[in-house]
């Protein structure tokens, strides 16, 4: 690399290569703090935000640089009448890695020093080049910019830019107002984007020096405020408590280190628990954490019983759902591709060995999912496990707290209680009903319409006797309480041949309920049913 006149990288390089302050009360300071917020600025000037990078590609191009396919933009930037615009100057640059003149660059960016002494640029005779993405991101009216390392994994320490599992965990999260938050492995520093908007205060741990590095200049370059720690796991937060926290931790089940963004140099899937099992330190009373996990599914044990142990006795409510299941193969080749590995030698060798590994530990396929936990401060805390791959999407923020405000108020309810309880659908349903001729017996279902935007609409309809669909009809339309819609349609079918038996009726009803409940398509109506 070489210089060109006006662009010493001199005055920023040391506080560049030391991004986060010793005390970690901010990401950068002094004059790179400046130099990034300045280049934030700049980006921004552009109008190089996923918007505006839409409106100059166009929607077709856009959704194929999504995808990775790189032509169509390359070619949109190129026309004539674009490729002197601001945006398209930094898309060429930053996210398509192409070179740019220094001139150009140096229109759009300013100087460049300090953007070679941050790592954001490197300069070879007249060129420019871009060593990492700088990528618009954005949700809901706010422009940010990730930093993150260019192509596939190479080195140890490369990082991540936003990937599926990012999007999940961003997806989990609760965004109530909170004081504290705490992301725990925080990569290319996305997760703490989102919580800027919600937490007051933002804190960010890794293991990896480079991701702290790189998670400084999302941080800087969005203006958000963000301290960040080193060390593994709660290491650097020792003592401390936080209102949310919330990890995508490097959970891949691997042989050894290879790549620190996906593998902890843990045993198989021990990195869960061990994290699981310190967070309730970590959290103010009434916090939550959410945390992305795999876990083996082992010969001859059941994997609810397995991963439940892993938060049994911890001191907090539970819910571990389970997404996804992989074959070890599959799961073997994802990461293999994940990192870029291609058919060969090397390739083979690996897959062996990982394959081997996990047979070893009597795996027989992998499960992935995510972890919620919640001081909620009660004497003997719940624990709950559930398979969910058959929900067409997984749960928002707001619907996670939902499940853990039903699971309160019903999911631990006696008969006794339920029976006192009146219940009312949670959202527009569709009743289909199905009548066998066989025996003059009649059946339904109750499924959540294709409109509704509600996680909880399973796949597989849940099927729901008619005379429990009349109960339940009767409960939702007078709002009484389960007992006297029982009673009632006792009452209007005595006599009648096929009379309904009060015991088997009150039955019948009890289980589609809970199952109705467990759903989320009934909840209950005031008064609350007691816990």
């Amino acid at each position: 690399m070489s210089g060109v006149s006006g662009d010493s990288a001199d005055g920023v390089a040391g506080e560049a290569a030391n991004a986060v302050s010793s005390d970690g009360a901010s990401a950068v300071s002094g004059d790179a703090a400046a130099a990034v917020a300045g280049y934030g600025a700049a980006l921004r000037r552009a109008s190089y935000t996923v918007d505006g990078i839409r409106q100059l590609i166009g929607a077709d191009a856009d959704t194929a640089l999504a995808a990775g396919r790189v032509g169509p933009a390359r070619r949109a930037l190129s026309a004539p009448d674009v490729s002197g615009e601001p945006a398209a100057v930094l898309a060429r640059l930053f996210l398509l890695g192409d070179p740019v003149p220094v001139p150009v660059a140096r229109a759009v960016l300013g100087d460049l020093a300090a953007a070679v002494g941050l790592g954001l640029v490197a300069i070879d005779g007249e060129i420019v080049r871009a060593p990492v993405d700088v990528t618009p991101y954005a949700e809901d009216g706010a422009d940010w910019w990730v930093v993150s390392d260019r192509g596939d994994p190479a080195a140890a320490d490369h990082v991540l830019g936003v990937g599926g599992a990012s999007l999940s965990l961003a997806g989990l999260t609760p965004r109530r107002p909170a004081g504290s938050a705490l992301d725990v492995g925080t990569g290319c520093g996305v997760q703490a984007l989102h919580l800027s908007r919600h937490c007051r205060r933002v804190v960010g741990t890794d293991t990896n020096p480079r991701a702290l590095r790189l998670a400084a200049l999302t941080a800087g370059l969005s203006g958000v405020p963000l301290q960040l720690r080193h060390g593994s796991l709660l290491a650097p937060v020792a003592g401390e408590r936080y209102d949310l926290v919330v990890s995508n931790p490097p959970f891949v089940i691997s042989p050894g280190q290879v790549y620190r963004y996906r593998d902890s140099g843990l045993p198989l899937d021990s990195l869960a628990p061990t994290l699981l099992r310190a967070l309730p330190d970590h959290l103010h009373d009434g916090g939550h954490a959410v945390v992305l996990a795999n876990w083996l599914h082992v010969r001859g044990q059941d994997w609810r019983d397995r991963v439940a142990q892993w938060v049994d006795g911890i001191g907090c409510d539970a819910w571990v759902a389970q997404r996804e299941v992989q074959d070890l193969p599959s799961y073997v080749e994802l990461w293999l591709g994940d990192a870029g590995r291609q058919a060969g030698a090397a390739h083979e060798h690996q897959y062996d060995e990982w394959l081997a590994a996990l047979t070893a530990a009597g795996a027989e396929g992998v499960g992935f999912g995510w972890v919620v936990l919640r001081a909620s401060g009660r004497a003997d805390p719940w624990v709950e496990v559930q398979d969910v791959r058959t929900a067409p999407r997984q749960p928002r923020g707001d619907e996670v707290l939902d499940r853990l405000a039903w699971h309160d108020r019903l999911g631990a309810a006696d008969a006794a209680s339920l029976l006192a309880s009146p219940l009312r659908w949670s959202g527009p349903v569709r009743i289909r009903r199905e009548y066998a001729v066989l025996d003059q017996q009649a059946s339904a279902t109750v499924e959540l319409p294709a409109a509704v935007d509600r996680w909880d609409g399973w796949q597989a309809p849940i099927g729901v006797a008619v005379e429990v669909l009349d109960v339940i009809d009767h409960i939702t339309t007078h709002g009484v309480p389960l007992a006297d819609a029982i009673d009632a349609r006792v009452a209007a079918t005595a006599g009648e041949p096929a009379a309904a038996d009060p015991d088997e009726l009150l039955a019948a009803c009890l289980i589609s309920a809970r199952e109705l409940i467990d759903a989320g398509l009934l909840v209950p109506a005031a008064p609350p049913i007691p816990g």
